[in-house]
């Protein structure tokens, strides 16, 4: 049975948004503000996607912990337009970051409240745990990336690029390897420079407010699934939980509208706000799509394991966030700030050993790992694991190559995601920026909304 969905009386389009993760409801919530008529599809029983809340005993937790950069000025900005109140929901740091290393050599940057880049610049100088000549080798890569404006001629592997850089390799491994994997979840060896390097210019050299680290006092389904959902369905807007697309209505190169088990949906645009293996299962077929589904057969996934660990409300890092050197723990958050005295959070990017390790076993390294920094902890209280196997798409060197625009050869038919080519690894700010860039494209040609939109 089909349903007729498509152009409104008012003759703004309607747009069938597919997927609910912050790229969709980002495209979704602009959509909305301009009038336009919007259907949200989410196959599973809640929003936010790869950022969504889950239940651990008495807690809300987040599927995997997050932490925002001032960079991050879209993610940001839609918040804010939402309604929410950043200086309530968020803590922000200036860059900290401590590095504990089994062996007590401690890596410890602090970066003072000072014009960037010279924030960056003093920070590594001053930074305990390394020696005076990497501190200086440090400077010297900032230095020449600054002066040749943060430009690589050609992609390559950031192990490569660090070395060519004169990087030691000591440096490497307890400084720019961790950073590396924290960013892109791509290790050092395979991470692309190109992306890397973006990362670098937006957070350190035109605003040191950029470099801040922002850390939610709340879960992430709060911070904008929820908002949006309630600003998408106040400006008569559909969201349908639950609803899993089957396929797409293409007739000729135009989009049509979607299928949904026994029933077709039309629609003016559809835009894909899935995953990259997602998006590729729906497209494949359709012979205007045919290019587009080799780049993104292309792609490959990385995994991302997060550790909850609850132990007696008074055992605390005294930090929001430490960095684990020598184990499978990479980084351990404390998450008394969310209001959880006693609950830890323990980050693994990437794939590794620890992935073939059951949760149980899992837990017990983790563990052991933690008592040698804090070895007057007693065990937890509880535990959960949770397991991201294609938490982000492996973001090696060339990636930016095969990844596709918003745009597809099918007319109404777009892409939203944070593969798509933001230039961005996989991150909020990633998605949030090809949601709003989907938008764009569709209401560049509607009526701008009335005044009380």
């Amino acid at each position: 049975m089909a349903t007729s969905a498509s152009t409104t009386q008012l003759g703004q389009p309607h747009t069938i948004v597919i997927g609910g993760g912050w790229a969709g409801l980002t495209a979704a919530v602009k959509l909305a503000h301009h009038g336009c008529k919007v259907t949200l599809l989410e196959s599973a029983r809640q929003l936010g996607g790869r950022a969504r809340r889950v239940a651990f005993a008495q807690n809300r937790v987040d599927n995997g912990q997050h932490l925002l950069l001032g960079a991050y000025t879209e993610t940001l900005e839609i918040m804010r337009f939402l309604g929410i109140r950043l200086d309530e929901k968020f803590l922000r740091h200036s860059l900290q970051l401590k590095l504990r290393d089994p062996k007590g050599k401690d890596v410890v940057l602090k970066a003072p409240r000072l014009p960037a880049p010279l924030h960056l610049f003093i920070a590594l100088l001053s930074c305990s745990g390394l020696s005076l000549k990497e501190r200086l080798c440090a400077i010297q890569f900032g230095f020449r990336l600054f002066m040749h404006g943060f430009i690589l001629p050609d992609d390559l592997p950031v192990q490569e690029l660090l070395l060519r850089y004169r990087q030691p390799e000591s440096l490497i491994k307890k400084f720019w390897s961790p950073l590396c994997l924290a960013i892109m979840n791509t290790p050092a060896d395979d991470a692309s420079a190109h992306v890397f390097i973006r990362v670098l210019h937006d957070s350190f050299r035109d605003d040191a407010r950029f470099s801040d680290l922002l850390f939610a006092r709340a879960d992430l389904g709060s911070l904008l699934p929820d908002p949006a959902m309630e600003y998408i369905e106040a400006r008569q807007g559909s969201i349908k939980l639950g609803q899993k697309v089957t396929g797409l209505i293409i007739e000729g190169d135009q989009i049509k509208g979607v299928q949904l088990d026994e029933q077709e949906l039309m629609a003016d645009h559809v835009i894909l706000a899935t995953t990259a293996n997602a998006c590729h299962q729906l497209i494949n077929g359709h012979r205007a799509l045919r290019l587009l589904g080799s780049q993104l057969g292309q792609f490959t996934y990385e995994p991302i394991c997060t550790i909850y660990l609850q132990y007696p409300a008074e055992v605390t890092t005294g930090e929001h966030m430490v960095g684990l050197l020598g184990g499978h723990g990479q980084w351990l958050f404390d998450r008394r700030i969310y209001k959880q005295p006693g609950l830890m959070a323990v980050v693994i990017s990437s794939a590794g050993p620890h992935m073939a390790l059951d949760n149980n076993r899992l837990i017990k390294r983790i563990q052991c790992e933690l008592a040698t920094h804090y070895p007057d902890w007693p065990a937890p209280l509880d535990t959960m694991v949770i397991r991201e196997k294609r938490a982000t798409f492996s973001c090696h060197a060339g990636i930016n190559q095969i990844r596709p625009e918003c745009k597809t050869p099918v007319q109404g038919l777009w892409l939203a995601g944070d593969y798509t080519n933001t230039g961005y690894p996989a991150t909020l700010e990633g998605a949030v920026r090809s949601g709003l860039e989907c938008a764009r494209h569709i209401t560049e040609t509607v009526p701008s909304p009335s005044k009380n939109q």
